[in-house]
């Protein structure tokens, strides 16, 4: 028998030099999610989001998606405050330069400053959502989360077509990874989230698969069909076709078949990105945004047809937030003030041989804790 061996020390939860690390080697070199093409769908309309320790700006530039630091070449002022906007140039609030949808300068007040140009970021699409890189040089999104975007795709064809339907923010009083592991293991699902575990999903069938930037998680709907699908069938008008698993070996739910839709997936792109779907084709997301050694900013955003949500649509956000996200709230905010403790010593985590775990282990945590080391490297 394989022994125990113990987590992570205190000290990346809480040591501000790790933080530092983290935004220099994980955050400035990984994918991470800030959007969906439907908010840049027009000529002009621009979107900002936190990467990180950073600031970015997504354009659409003459139906072209361009993706640039949000900063002024000129003193350093934010080019866009707001979090969504239509320009057709943008101009620093400070001194008035302004620029392109593609970063080039335009004009300085009339001074000849030479060739400036706002720097550019990497920019992908997965599914129809937008993640953005800001290392020149990492690998593609593609091979980053191979078949997740056929995947999602073949369970939600639609997923590309969707808008924002609903936001939900909270600022969380724990380190990003508390949040992100508490997110990424379900050992703690049938003690905790009791609606999850009866309304959403069957908890007996729920695995957790690990592999290289990916976490997937996939159980069946439970025997009931839950409420805001109707029938049974899709909850989102598209009267989508039967579809089967993809056949991919490191999806944990391609046992699973059934019409798209059916049972429940989520895609967790490390180190701060998920995309979920419900049954009936229903798409939310989760974001994570870290803000210091012990906040976390977490973005919940549901993708329907419409922006305007439907009775039944509106309840399962409503409940999903109140009866599951928030009932992890005091949950890792204690984990946190624990890890802190003089007192605690880091346990040994339950991992199931198989590498493939349910309700009653935590592989995916170790998976997590091992991303973070090999991007730490001696860093940390």
């Amino acid at each position: 028998m394989t022994t125990p061996t113990p987590g992570l020390a205190a000290r990346y939860y809480t040591d501000g030099e790790v933080f530092a690390a983290e935004m220099d080697q994980v955050f400035a070199r990984s994918w991470v999610m800030v959007g969906h093409v439907s908010q840049v769908a027009e000529p002009g309309t621009v979107i900002t989001a936190r990467v990180g320790d950073e600031s970015v700006l997504v354009a659409n530039d003459a139906g072209e998606l361009r993706a640039m630091f949000n900063v002024c070449q000129h003193r350093g002022h934010e080019l866009v405050a707001a979090e969504t906007a239509r320009l057709d140039r943008i101009t620093c609030p400070y001194h008035a330069w302004t620029y392109g949808l593609d970063g080039r300068l335009l004009h300085a007040r009339g001074e000849d400053v030479g060739d400036v140009c706002v720097p550019g970021v990497r920019l992908e699409t997965l599914g129809g959502f937008v993640f953005v890189n800001l290392a020149a040089g990492a690998a593609g999104l593609g091979a980053t989360a191979p078949g997740v975007n056929d995947e999602l795709l073949a369970r939600v064809p639609d997923a590309p077509r969707r808008v924002l339907s609903a936001r939900r923010t909270h600022e969380v009083r724990a380190n990003w990874k508390v949040v992100v592991e508490n997110y990424n293991e379900c050992y703690h699902c049938p003690n905790v989230h009791k609606w999850f575990t009866s309304g959403v999903v069957a908890p007996g069938s729920y695995r957790i698969a690990s592999g290289g930037s990916v976490i997937r998680h996939a159980a069946d709907r439970p025997g009931q069909p839950p409420a805001w699908t109707g029938d049974g069938g899709d909850s989102t008008g598209t009267g989508a076709p039967e579809a089967t698993g993809t056949g991919n070996g490191a999806d944990a739910g391609s046992r699973t078949g059934g019409r798209a839709g059916d049972g429940y997936r989520a895609f967790f792109v490390w180190p701060v990105s998920a995309i979920q779907s419900y049954p009936g084709q229903v798409v939310n997301t989760f974001r994570w945004v870290p803000l210091a050694v012990d906040r976390t900013l977490l973005i919940r955003e549901w993708w329907f047809d419409t922006p305007d949500l439907t009775e039944a649509q509106s309840r399962l956000v409503s409940d999903d937030w109140e009866n599951t996200v928030a009932e992890d709230f005091g949950i890792v905010e204690s984990v946190q003030r624990g890890v802190a403790s003089r007192g605690y010593t880091p346990g040994p985590l339950i991992e199931d041989p198989s590498g493939v775990c349910g309700v009653h282990s935590e592989n995916s945590v170790r998976h997590l804790q091992d991303l973070l080391l090999e991007s730490l490297g001696g860093a940390g």
